[in-house]
């Protein structure tokens, strides 16, 4: 029995660093064992900020990269190419004519007997487009020396994204890598793919499909889904932002329905269309499999491709070369077991490198003529078991050609029209930031008059302004569903409130509610943004676990952090408008509520309410140094309704959200908006009955939540009457 050889990426057979490697542990030295670990964790926080919710990083990044010299990437490109036109010839034939089942070279069992096997999508002759646009293949480097294929991808393909983005992330964090020279850069070959994809789309919307957060285990790799599209330029949508209509798919944004060209899909073709899949429930869309026959939906790769990488076809690859492409594979499979054969190279573990069996994973793509392979691409450190754990950065190294420093040097992007207006704002999208900005508002409500009720329930003084206070108090702890209305009245004490907290625990369900729409919404907020709000959200939910009285401030805190990231790192459009639009409605909606219960009383008993309602509106400073801290009905009143420089103001909130819904094109919107915006400021010159009004401007503002809902959100067909059917059917008839 032989022994197993196995070669090094990094030392040739005398024990000399290759001539590729030697830059890079140069650098590593440079750097120091210790700082380049303390490089890796920077990596790694990095590249996984870019993740939405529910995506978990399934490799570790390592930051050295795995360097490859122009002769030897030659040799592997034009395997690539090869075993893609082989894989393409036999997925359009398997779907088409089947001369490969009638020739015996694959037995028909295999295939019809396979669950990859789609039959709605076997047209019997080709697709308007290649069913095989992407393609990915694991490579391994034998103890010869040669590469040998261990896989091939051809369904979804993995860590696309990541191998267009790691370059990148890691040029920043490890810079003296990137010094030597010599580099191929990717972007090129990136610019060349999205100008492909825009031409195949012919002016239609480009999109990456991805898994709903609420289902992550459809998607093979949800973070690779999501830095895709940002490496592309394109949308990340989930199935429920799709709908078929007319034969072909639309994404359901705030305008309407907008017509998807082109579709690079994250989930298996096995579930992209529960109406022709057996009507099983999945993660799919209806129609997905009737737009693609039509050739109105260009889908990368159509659904059933991922049958020519099962395993039981895999042996019976090597012998369709001579029948697709008239010649032997330039690249072999491999044989044997790929954790003994693999050759290894270093990647960094704490302070020191530990060499690791490597596989390559390779990337190409049909422009419509031909394939095209990626310059780079993904390189794995096999664990114990020969799956893939630690990834990094393929590098293709090329003294012939200009060297190109990917990421170090800054140049403007390539001009293109603009992707996505703010009118085009998928409606899922705009929902979800709409209720976060409603739900952090009543979270901050909440918080704020929890603070102010406490200490005067504690005190329990039987003055007649104390108890007044303590009535109004609970009535509107009432309102806000913080207190059972059973429990609302005057003998209301401190102990009471607690022991109806930690039972009820309304703060702990508000934080869950906000908790779950930043999740659904982090695919619009950037990663340090992110990061910030997450972090202000876990030390309030943290605080809230033992005592959600001690909880308050954090909640308070939190809010603060959300609303000046909100204003200072939002551009002024897109899903900002929805934000904005949500807090200012429920601001408005609950500042009148509460306003309407604390001033119910004759003009000369307003005085516990109106210093209750400058309190709830944290307005104390502001009106002590205008008027020397003297309670009068005229002053409070004009501060908390109608000061239009006080963002606490009723008049604010109705100003601001006229402002969003004119941006949005809502002009009838905002004109009701202006109304009870000139409302409210009228309401300021009088003391009489103002309880009323301010229910009547809460109850209209709750009609105009649903107005907005309705236009936005729902998408529903314009309403007609019964005659008008009745006139269009005798028109037909």
């Amino acid at each position: 029995m032989h022994a197993t050889v196995t070669s090094d990426e990094m030392i040739d057979r005398s024990g000399r660093i290759r001539t590729p490697w030697v830059p890079v542990m140069e650098a590593f030295r440079s750097i120091g064992p210790e700082e380049m670990g303390h490089r890796a964790i920077a990596l790694n926080k990095q590249v996984r900020l870019a993740a939405p919710f529910g995506a978990v990083a399934k490799h570790r990044y390592d930051p050295l990269p795995a360097p490859l010299t122009a002769s030897e990437f030659a040799v592997l490109e034009a395997g690539i190419k090869q075993r893609a036109l082989v894989l393409g010839s036999l997925l359009e034939d398997l779907y088409g004519r089947q001369q490969v089942l009638q020739t015996g070279l694959i037995p028909p069992t295999l295939i019809f007997g396979s669950r990859h096997f789609v039959r709605s999508l076997h047209t019997g002759s080709p697709l308007p487009l290649p069913r095989l646009s992407f393609y990915a293949v694991d490579i391994i480097r034998g103890p010869d020396g040669r590469f040998q294929v261990l896989r091939d991808h051809t369904g979804i393909i993995p860590g696309l994204g990541h191998a267009l983005t790691l370059r990148r992330v890691a040029s920043g964090t490890v810079p003296e890598l990137f010094r030597a020279g010599g580099l191929r850069s990717l972007r090129p070959a990136r610019e060349m793919l999205v100008d492909h994809l825009q031409r195949d789309s012919q002016g239609g919307m480009i999109a990456v499909l991805s898994a709903s957060a609420a289902s992550p285990a459809q998607s093979l790799d949800m973070m690779d889904d999501a830095l895709l599209a940002r490496a592309l330029g394109t949308l990340l949508i989930e199935p429920g932002d799709l709908a078929a209509r007319g034969g072909a798919l639309h994404v359901k944004t705030l305008s309407g329905l907008l017509h998807v060209a082109t579709l690079i899909r994250g989930l298996s073709g096995i579930e992209l269309d529960p109406l022709e899949q057996g009507g099983r429930p999945g993660a799919g869309i209806p129609g997905a499999f009737g737009a693609v026959r039509a050739g109105v939906l260009n889908m990368l790769n159509a659904p059933g491709t991922s049958l020519a990488e099962i395993d039981e076809i895999a042996p019976l690859i090597s012998g369709l070369f001579e029948t697709f492409c008239g010649a032997p594979a330039l690249l072999p499979s491999a044989t044997g077991t790929p954790l003994l054969m693999a050759s290894k190279a270093p990647f960094v573990e704490g302070t020191g490198l530990v060499s690791t069996p490597l596989m390559f994973r390779l990337y190409g793509w049909h422009d419509g003529t031909g394939w095209q392979v990626l310059p780079g691409g993904l390189a794995f450190g096999l664990n114990d078991a020969g799956l893939p754990q630690n990834m990094k950065d393929v590098w293709v190294l090329d003294a012939d050609e200009p060297h190109y420093y990917s990421g170090v040097t800054h140049s403007e992007p390539a001009t293109r029209v603009p992707f996505l207006p703010a009118a085009h704002l998928p409606a899922r999208v705009a929902d979800n930031l709409f209720w976060l900005g409603r739900s952090i508002e009543r979270l901050e409500a909440a918080a704020r008059l929890l603070m102010l009720a406490l200490p005067r329930l504690e005190s329990g003084t039987s003055l007649p302004r104390d108890a007044a206070e303590r009535t109004l108090i609970t009535r509107c702890l009432a309102q806000a569903e913080l207190l059972p209305s059973e429990l609302a009245s005057g003998n209301l004490s401190g102990r009471l409130l607690r022991q109806s907290l930690a039972r009820r625990k309304p703060m702990a369900r508000l934080i869950r509610e906000v908790t779950r729409l930043v999740n659904a919404a982090s695919e619009r907020l950037s990663p340090s943004m992110l990061a910030t709000v997450l972090l202000a959200l876990d030390q309030a939910t943290t605080t809230l676990v033992p005592d959600e009285e001690q909880a308050l401030p954090a909640i308070l805190g939190f809010t603060a952090t959300f609303a000046g990231i909100a204003a200072e790192n939002m551009s002024r459009d897109g899903g900002w408008l929805f934000l904005e639009m949500g807090r200012r409605l429920e601001r408005a909606e609950s500042f009148a509520e509460s306003l309407a219960i604390l001033l119910d009383a004759p003009p000369e008993r307003l005085e516990p309410g109106l210093a209750l309602g400058i309190e709830l509106a944290d307005s104390v400073l502001s009106y002590d140094l205008r008027h020397a801290g003297i309670l009068a009905p005229g002053p409070v009143l004009a501060m908390i309704l109608a000061d239009a420089g006080n963002p606490r103001s009723l008049c604010f909130q109705c100003s601001a959200l006229r402002w969003s819904l004119d941006r949005l094109g809502a002009d009838d919107d905002a004109e009701s908006a202006r109304l009870l915006l000139t409302e409210a400021a009228k309401l300021a010159s009088g003391t009489a009955e103002l309880s009323a009004p301010l229910h009547a401007i809460g109850a209209r503002l709750r009609l105009l939540s649903d107005r907005v809902q309705r236009r936005f959100f729902t998408l529903l067909p314009e309403a007609h009457q019964l005659e008008d059917e009745e006139e269009v059917l005798a028109t037909n008839s």
